[in-house]
């Protein structure tokens, strides 16, 4: 026996309390937050170990800001940045530093180097001692003491009369050439139009803990924002140029919160006034907002519980939620008001008609929860747990709200009288189905034509202020390097160096090629062990020959001779604690027992050959995240057309169960035009198509679906013209909305909705003749 209203509302109230616990106990329990990095909205499938350590460096990377504080008087901005430093220290959860240690001078950094004799030699230097050419070896050296523009020279050549050690230091550049020490600040400065020098002064702070917290984010963003405003209100002549991840972050943050806000509240209001002209009940407003408010809450609970972590840009998609959840409400309001119901049962004839378009929606969505991209991974569970929401609140509350039910039946507004006779009179000019077939088949073949981009920089708007001033911060201090990069690996401290250094000659090769302008590596500075030793034994025997008598006789010296059991090497936990070693914290990482370090690349031209480089070696990896990711998103476009395939089979199945097979394939085939014709649209709309319109699609065909399925249940009545009508109209106020967005991704993703949408309430009708009722 069907159960009674009363019973009905006992078990949603159960149900709902549980939830509610659940919520509670998930809120106080469990880690969650909400992170603003657009950049994380894409996961890379990568070998475990690998993984981990890419992320650790991003990581490390998130921590790290700069904040230059710039004058034409290098106090005058000493000042100001020491103010700016004490403003930002007191936000919680960063350390902030205005003052340094002393910057590596010539003299200290030969003097890490000098007690390690004949360690140290250049590529250059070496090729000569092993051509065993003394007279070449000496025109090379006469050449380095007569080089006036190196100070190495002087600084070395009482310690090492060969000149190795200088020719060695030559070959490198120093990390901080573009800053200078002044009273422990680090400046930099830059040459104005006018010829003055504008002093930069570098102010640096880092995040607490492993990663960025929003909050943190959006202090520190706050922060700097003051500071600008009050120079430019006190005119005081100072700017401030920021970078790092706060800021990106803060930013996205704000545009993501303020656009889910505004579009929420209008998409709400637009859906509640069109109930309250649809349904002139004041009740019903209530009870649709009731709907979507325990959908909200059934999507937000799922997130909380499935995930540790859920970007912004998921919560600006979930206001999708409010149009599809509002669905339900309209059912059952339609079917309260405007039919004669069973006071018992009254929802009971559209009750197969509301499971069946759960279950094909629902569908629609499971199937992004199996894809490698977490962002549909976030808002594939949350709209369909506020489906199962708003589904079991419409079937076991709203029977119990008699009050909704109106005396008898209403009479349907005007305009959807109007609108019903359209649809008879398209049903009795429909168009032969073998123009259909045609249309789709060429449009298939279209779509093959199309651009598309699966560039993940491309799916969203970053500040332009924002890139402004990371620029100008990277031509400040000289550190222009690219994302990707080389990640060499190893079991010891030792086994990484040499392996950086034959990675080094081939390296050297690329920018022989100009493949690459330049790269970064530890081993520049630090030969591994066994290269040193060679290093000394090649020099070693060099002496032995007299190669470098003439040079000797130059500088007035006698030779000196050392057995090789006096040379020491420099170990790696030695280099450490060099001055020059502190520059390259950020390439060098431990993890219990491997050791990883980056080699940085600049100017990369084709990264396609740095790729086949890294695969030529073992425990050598290309890193780059933004080409993997592209790379990742075109194979998950691809599938998609198989995901496509695989929903319609299925549709088609459930309806081939129902009706007949012509039947069955006519149902599908709506919501497959609406799909190609909303992506056609969008590419001649924005030019180029993104995975966003393509999972888009995914919702026109479950959208599409749900209307067939009511037409096809119930025929072309009023009342399912009303329904319909309604339900298309709150979509398209939420998607039309999302067109406005100011990121890209999702403005894509709601024009190719709010089209489908559209076409497929055109055709969806056709499906009325299955019934053959009330037409």
């Amino acid at each position: 026996m069907p159960l009674s209203p009363r019973t009905k509302f006992v078990i949603w109230c159960i149900q709902f309390a549980v939830l509610l616990a659940g919520l509670v106990y998930l809120w106080l329990f469990k880690s969650f937050s909400i992170v603003a990095d657009l950049n994380q909205i894409f996961t890379v499938e990568q070998d475990p170990e690998i993984q981990l350590v890419t992320e650790q460096l991003e990581r490390q990377q998130l921590r790290q800001h700069l904040l230059l504080v710039g004058h034409q008087d290098k106090a005058t901005a000493t000042k100001y940045a020491q103010s700016a430093a004490q403003s930002l220290s007191e936000i919680t959860g960063i350390a902030v530093k205005v003052k340094f240690d002393a910057l590596p001078q010539l003299d200290s950094i030969v003097s890490d180097y000098i007690n390690f004799p004949h360690a140290f030699i250049s590529k250059q230097y070496r090729s000569l001692l092993q051509a065993n050419d003394s007279q070449r070896l000496f025109n090379y050296q006469f050449n380095l003491l007569n080089e006036m523009a190196s100070p190495w020279v002087a600084a070395t050549l009482q310690s090492d009369k060969t000149l190795a050690l200088a020719d060695f230091f030559n070959q490198q550049s120093l990390p901080t050439a573009k800053l200078k020490n002044h009273d422990g600040f680090l400046i930099t400065t830059k040459n104005g139009p006018q010829g003055y020098t504008r002093y930069y002064v570098l102010v640096n702070f880092m995040s607490n803990g492993t990663g960025l917290d929003l909050n943190v984010a959006k202090k520190i963003a706050q922060n700097v924002a003051s500071l600008k405003q009050q120079a430019l209100k006190n005119n005081t002549g100072v700017d401030y140029l920021a970078t790092g991840a706060a800021f990106f972050t803060s930013s996205a943050s704000s545009s993501a919160q303020s656009e889910m806000a505004l579009f929420g509240a209008i998409s709400v209001l637009a859906t509640l006034l069109l109930i309250m002209i649809t349904y002139r009940s004041v009740l019903s407003v209530f009870c649709t907002l009731l709907v979507v408010s325990i959908s909200m809450i059934y999507g937000y609970t799922a997130l909380r519980l499935l995930f540790t972590e859920v970007n912004v840009l998921t919560l600006v998609f979930a206001v999708t939620l409010i149009g599809i959840a509002a669905d339900y409400s309209f059912h059952a309001l339609s079917e309260l008001r405007f039919s004669e119901t069973d006071t018992a049962n009254p929802l009971h004839k559209i009750r197969s008609s509301l499971l069946l378009g759960f279950l094909t929606t629902t569908a629609g969505y499971l199937i992004l929860v199996f894809t490698p991209l977490i962002l549909f991974r976030q808002i594939a569970v949350f709209t369909m747990a506020g489906l199962l929401g708003a589904l079991l609140c419409v079937l076991l509350l709203y029977p119990s709200l008699v009050i909704l039910k109106a005396k008898s039946a209403m009479r349907v507004p005007n305009f959807i009288n109007s609108l019903h006779n359209l649809q008879q009179n398209w049903l009795n000019n429909k168009l032969a189905l073998r123009w259909q077939v045609l249309f789709i088949i060429v449009a298939l073949f279209s779509l093959t034509l199309l651009n598309n981009d699966d560039d993940p920089r491309h799916f969203y708007e970053t500040s332009h202020d924002l890139l402004t001033q990371q620029q100008t911060i990277s031509d400040l201090l000289a550190t222009q390097w690219d994302s990707p990069y080389l990640l060499v690996a190893g079991n010891s401290e030792q086994q990484v160096l040499i392996q950086m250094e034959q990675l080094l000659p081939q390296l050297e090769q690329l920018k022989v090629n100009k493949e690459v302008v330049a790269y970064a590596s530890i081993s520049q500075w630090l030969p591994s062990i066994s290269m040193q030793k060679n290093n000394q034994q090649l020099l070693s025997r060099s002496e032995n020959r007299g190669d470098f008598t003439q040079l000797n006789m130059v500088l007035g010296v006698s030779a000196e001779k050392r057995a090789l059991g006096d040379f020491q090497q420099l170990t790696f936990s030695a280099w450490q604690n060099t001055r020059i070693a502190a520059f390259f914290s950020d390439q060098w990482l431990q993890l219990e027992d491997r050791y990883y370090s980056v080699i940085k690349l600049k100017s990369l031209q084709n990264a396609s050959t740095v790729k086949a480089l890294a695969n030529t070696h073992v425990d050598v990896f290309f890193i780059d995240k933004v080409a993997d990711i592209s790379e990742q998103i075109g194979q998950f476009r691809q599938q998609l057309i198989f995901i496509y395939a695989l929903a319609l089979v299925a549709a088609m199945a459930i309806f081939w169960l129902r009706y007949d097979f012509l039947n069955a394939f006519v149902a599908v085939t709506r919501p497959l035009i609406a799909v190609l014709v909303a992506l056609i649209l969008s590419t001649c709309f924005y030019g180029s198509l993104t995975v966003f319109n393509y999972v888009a699609g995914i919702l026109i065909l479950a959208l599409g679906l749900d209307y067939c399925v009511f037409y096809a249940e119930h025929g072309l009545c009023k009342k399912i013209t009303l329904t319909t009508c309604v339900s298309a109209l709150s979509s398209l106020f939420v998607f039309a909305i999302l067109i406005v967005s100011s990121t890209p991704a999702v403005s894509q993703f709601g024009f190719t909705v709010f089209i489908g949408v559209v076409v497929v309430f055109l055709l969806a009708p056709r499906l009325a003749l299955v019934s053959k009722r009330n037409i």
